[in-house]
């Protein structure tokens, strides 16, 4: 133990972080379960509260069906659909209300509307207003684009204006700021904002899938699983929703490190 202490000690702080990173995860995964299992043994009744293993096994079955796979896809494109509306929008809104301010002072109130708004009620209204099959992608986006738009306005407007100001004494091309300023700047916020917005944005719409029974998706499992009482194949889904929560998260994340690197 001494020596793998020695060792450690010796490791740059980028290694060490890199470990904690793993570490941490694996440590809160196995509180998770250990009390998880607890509670299932002490419950004593394996069809309202099965264990872990026994969830396990289900969500395995379940990765090697065909249909579960379409439905993950589908899943995912509504979510792909909706964070990329969400984010153009939320971006070119925010650029354009960073150069008019009185843009920005009209799109405030909706925004502000919009993350006052209880998210039931904004499924429950869309669901009238669009079709079934399409209402989570609206959703989806009414609940993304009043994140989003703030965190980008905040970011376009926190460029450090000495150095706008002397790219404009110095007349610096309008592609050279963009690239070398703009970016830079706000590329920091955009990814962070980005990360956890696209994994609400996939909860939200696997919720409203659920309500509005749509056809070949996560949420559509998930509630056939509670209609026929399959706890352990409905908390099954739900760690399918967590893993695809956290890929997408890894994958802006991944952007990131991408950038990082090559800027």
């Amino acid at each position: 133990m001494e020596k793998f202490l020695v060792k450690i000690k010796g490791l740059s702080p980028r290694t060490k972080a890199a470990i904690g990173n793993v570490i941490y995860p694996l440590i809160s995964l196995a509180i998770v379960l250990a009390i998880w299992a607890i509670a299932a043994a002490s419950k004593g009744n394996p069809i309202l509260m099965p264990a872990p293993a026994e969830v396990l096994k289900v969500f395995f079955d379940l990765l090697g069906e065909k249909t579960v796979w379409s439905a993950v896809g589908q899943t995912l494109l509504r979510t792909f659909i909706a964070f990329t509306v969400s984010f153009a929008i939320a971006f070119v809104l925010a650029v354009l209300g960073g150069l008019f301010k009185p843009l920005h002072r009209v799109v405030s109130p909706i925004i502000g509307i919009l993350r006052a708004a209880p998210t039931m009620a904004v499924i429950l209204i869309i669901m009238i207003w669009v079709d079934f099959k399409d209402a989570p992608k609206y959703i989806g986006f009414l609940i993304a684009f009043p994140i989003l738009y703030p965190s980008f306005y905040t970011a376009i407007s926190g460029v450090d204006k000495d150095l706008t100001e002397m790219t404009k004494i110095y007349k610096v091309r309008w592609y050279d700021k963009i690239t070398a300023l703009y970016i830079p700047s706000i590329a920091p916020s955009v990814f962070d904002v980005s990360k956890t917005t696209v994994s609400l944005t996939l909860k939200v719409i696997i919720a409203a899938e659920v309500l509005c029974y749509t056809k070949n998706s996560v949420g559509l499992g998930m509630l056939r699983a509670n209609l026929t009482f399959e706890v352990a194949q409905l908390l099954a889904w739900t760690v399918l929703a967590i893993v695809m929560s956290f890929v997408l998260e890894l994958i802006v994340l991944g952007l990131k490190k991408l950038w990082e690197v090559a800027k």
